[in-house]
């Protein structure tokens, strides 16, 4: 019975016997997934089984799992078994409990697979499996295993009742996923596992490993880089086509230098080589005179060909930025490019340059390049110039070097465009023509184009699906990530500051980006809780694209501080006045380098924060004149613009009245929030009061810090440890989430004793549970009903505003962005979302 249970098989697994032949040596032929490729053949497994009993077994399974990771070709059956396996997790429903840990199972698998070649193959693959597999969980001891052996060879027949299939069994799923899972602990790389097989891996090993590390890491960094090009609203178009183009395209990843040897013949003969290139007809001569043409150095060999060698190599990308190539076909052309440049598995350097009246090189490392890139444009029909005086002067290497062109349909028609690429015919090596919905790729060969492959893009359908399972960003710490809306803010003109053609503002410790420059859009929130109150701005992204903000307190003693917007770490220092003249101190970024100047001398911001006098040079100068200028005219712009919204960020009081919701006096009807009047008589229902909850916050702790602990330990359900706790930290939390009349009790009691606190109003609270909060101007509506989604709208009067859930919005476009909200009338918004919410308050709320 134990033997059965070990082999047993199941309906809807991973696995199954197969080919039953009844041979002497098997009863099955192999072991293989149902409708798919082979996992071994018996004998082969039985083999690994003896190998193995001397330690203890594995569960069957989870053999099964390792042997077919370390097949040849096996990435295809790893991603069959990972969708099997995700698919049976969601039909099946398993207890989060088990905690079977299926992402690491495939995980350990795909690091089997990445294994060097001999370590899959003969003894060296048992001794990997003697390896991982000691020790191991839900093992079988090495007395069972031998026992399971013997029965075997004396009883083959019995594995035929293992392979009638017993119904899918939920403990043995998770056993087999989760013994494998528990071994990537043990060995967390490939290299721990062959460190584990022996001591000290040979170069051959290391070198091999080195590589796979290198790639590896260069396919998470580009994963990466493609997922932020997604994420960001303006990079978002070209971001999404990129995995698309990688499985279309059929460029070369690789580059390999030929060898100038003969291909064979006589002119391959030679006096020298090794004994296995001899001509065969050496051999016809007897011994004696064999030996004596060896010895003489007369004997021929076969010259054979040196295989190729890989060599430096480069690729040239050239993107038209005139106007023939703007919209649909210049977001395909940066696509194509960057699909090129940075495929992960390319070891081909690529250089892009944008052309139009001229040329220039541009980086395409991170998202902040890739938007000034794309903002680069020229008002030619063309780029013929650009081309030609690229061509001018750069010589290209056909040997080392080849050059992509990328450009629209219409722009290649056109005669200047044919003739450029007709004199420079030999220099450009492919050509990519961009239609309205695809891409043309052509090779020039032999005096002539050739169309290498013609693929189709579907853009709608890619750009909608996209956008709309586009993953939300979600983090306690930055909730307004949350927020599917633009932010109003009132209206400040100080601390406006730009980087690239980004226009940034900072407003009560938030710093929001001008979504338009045309103001007819509202901010979007970049950092919320920054640590200044005061002081001038400017901001920088660094080679990796995080984003720095430099703030600069002009005090008795100035301070330089840099906030890592993307890691939230901080920099300070105090920084001497003495040779800044006493003038106002203004900073700029320059080059992603930070400067301060007081309009005479400039000052360099260094990683440590030290001002380092940079010399002065009408280079440095000239930016700041030119930053300065374009600041200014930015904020008169803004000053003259006619968008401008009254914002409230403090509740004071909400209701509902007459099945309207009214906060601080003023009622939302038609998308507008306005004063109205009421009388007892026009009412239909009762009025519902919503319950103020805040926070009570210590702001000082007074003169005894003894007795504020005390205070608090008797008037909350802190301990004492927990008491202390809060009065140690700064702004310590002493009560949370509560009505405000038991804030504002205890308010008064530990103020009685010398100390401050303040509250702080968190939400509007009906007694049902559903809550209205405002978060920098927008009210956030939960129902305490789950099938009422969640719904947004701005806190703006006399003026319309939006209300907009997490699909869906109806109102006023100023609050919407390139977005995946689908808008919808009114009335329609308002039967689903807030009726049903003040619906539910009456129902449950009194």
């Amino acid at each position: 019975m134990e033997f059965q249970r070990y082999f047993q098989s199941f309906t809807d697994y991973f696995w199954e016997w197969e080919n039953q032949i009844f041979s002497p040596d098997s009863v099955f032929e192999t072991i293989t997934i149902p409708n798919g490729q082979t996992i071994g053949y018996e004998k082969f497994v039985f083999e690994v089984l003896e190998a193995l009993s001397d330690t203890n077994f594995p569960p069957f399974g989870t053999l099964l799992l390792a042997i077919t990771a370390t097949n040849h070709d096996s990435k295809e059956t790893i991603d069959k078994i990972q969708n099997w396996a995700k698919g049976i997790e969601i039909t099946k429903s398993f207890p989060v409990e088990h905690s079977f840990r299926l992402g690491a199972s495939i995980g350990f698998m795909r690091q089997l697979a990445a294994l060097p070649d001999e370590y899959k193959t003969g003894e060296k693959r048992l001794k990997m499996f003697q390896t991982i597999f000691d020790g191991c969980h839900n093992r079988i001891s090495s007395e069972k295993a031998k026992k399971l052996l013997e029965e075997y060879k004396e009883h083959r027949h019995h594995l035929v009742r293992a392979g009638v299939k017993e119904p899918f069994n939920n403990a043995n799923f998770i056993k087999d996923f989760r013994t494998l899972a528990l071994l990537k602990k043990n060995f967390p790389t490939v290299e721990s596992i062959l460190s584990a097989m022996e001591n000290n891996p040979h170069e051959e090993v290391k070198g091999k490993l080195n590589e796979e590390i290198l790639e590896e890491e260069n396919l998470a960094d580009t994963a990466t880089f493609i997922e932020q090009l997604i994420q960001d609203d303006r990079t978002f178009y070209v971001g999404s086509l990129i995995k698309r183009l990688w499985s279309g395209l059929h460029i070369p990843l690789h580059h390999n230098h030929p060898s100038e040897q003969p291909l064979g013949g006589i002119s391959d003969l030679t006096n020298k080589g090794d004994f296995d290139k001899l001509v065969i007809s050496e051999f016809a001569y007897d011994d004696d005179v064999f030996m004596s043409r060896i010895a003489n150095n007369e004997a021929l060999y076969i010259q054979r060909e040196v295989p190729p060698e890989a060599d430096k190599f480069e690729r040239i990308l050239i993107i038209d930025s005139s106007l023939k190539n703007w919209g649909n076909p210049k977001i395909l052309s940066f696509a194509s490019a960057i699909a090129i440049a940075r495929h992960p598995k390319t070891d081909i350097k690529c250089r892009v340059f944008i052309a139009g009246q001229d040329y220039k090189e541009v980086p395409l490392e991170n998202v902040h390049d890739v938007i000034e890139a794309l903002s680069e444009l020229s008002g030619k029909l063309d780029c013929s110039e650009g081309l030609e005086s690229f061509f001018q002067q750069n010589k290209i290497n056909s040997k080392n070097q080849e050059v992509f062109l990328f450009s629209s349909e219409d722009s290649l028609k056109l005669t200047a465009m044919k003739n450029v690429i007709s004199t420079y015919y030999t220099e450009i090596k492919y050509v990519f023509e961009m239609e309205i919905e695809g891409i043309k790729v052509y090779k020039n060969q032999n005096k002539g184009k050739k169309m290498l492959q013609h693929i189709i893009m579907p853009l709608e359908e890619l750009w909608n699906k996209e956008k709309k399972d586009l993953p939300r960003r979600r983090s306690s710490e930055t909730e307004f990530d949350d927020i599917p809306l633009l932010f109003p803010i009132e209206r400040s003109y100080q601390n406006i500051f730009y980087y690239g053609t980004d226009f940034y503002t900072y407003l009560n410790g938030n710093l929001y980006w001008f979504v338009s420059n045309e103001f007819n859009k509202g901010f979007k929130k970049v950092a919320s809780n920054l640590p200044f109150d005061k002081g001038d701005f400017a901001i920088k992204t660094n080679g990796k694209g995080e984003r720095f903000l430099l703030c600069y307190v002009s005090d008795s003693t100035p301070k330089i501080s840099v906030y890592n917007i993307d890691k939230q770490e901080l920099k300070s220092n105090l920084v001497s006045n003495e040779d800044f003249n006493d003038l106002k101190v203004n900073v700029f970024g320059y080059k992603n380098e930070f400067y301060l100047t007081d309009g005479t001398s400039y000052w360099r911001v260094d990683d440590g924060l030290i001002k380092m006098k940079s010399e002065f040079s009408n280079l440095i100068n000239d930016a700041f004149v030119n930053y300065s200028i374009k600041q200014n005219s930015f904020v008169q712009n803004f000053m003259n613009s006619k968008f401008k919204y009254s914002v409230i960020k403090k509740l004071k009081g909400l209701s509902i009245v007459n099945d309207e919701i009214t906060i601080n006096g003023f009622s939302l009807m038609h998308l507008e929030f306005s004063k109205r009047g009421y009388h007892a008589q026009d009412w239909k229902h009762p009025s519902i009061q919503f319950d103020e909850k805040v926070n009570l916050i210590l702001k000082n702790k007074g003169a005894s810090a003894i007795n504020l602990v005390k205070i608090i330990k008797q008037h909350t359900a802190k301990t004492l440890a927990e008491s202390k706790a809060v009065v140690d930290e700064e702004l310590g939390v002493i009560l949370n989430d509560v009505k405000r009349q038991e804030a504002e009790a205890l308010k008064s009691t530990i103020e009685s004793n010398g100390a401050i606190c303040y509250i702080e109003t968190l939400s509007f609270e009906s007694k049902d549970g559903s809550r209205v909060r405002n978060k920098d101007g927008i009210l956030i509506f939960e129902s305490s009903k789950e099938d009422i989604p969640k719904f947004y709208v701005p806190f703006i009067v006399n003026a319309r505003t939006i209300m907009a859930s997490e699909t869906e919005y109806s109102g006023n476009d100023y609050f919407i962005t390139d977005s995946f909200l689908r808008s919808i009338k009114e009335q329609e918004f308002l039967e689903k979302y807030l009726d049903p919410f003040i619906k539910n308050v009456r129902q449950n709320g009194t």
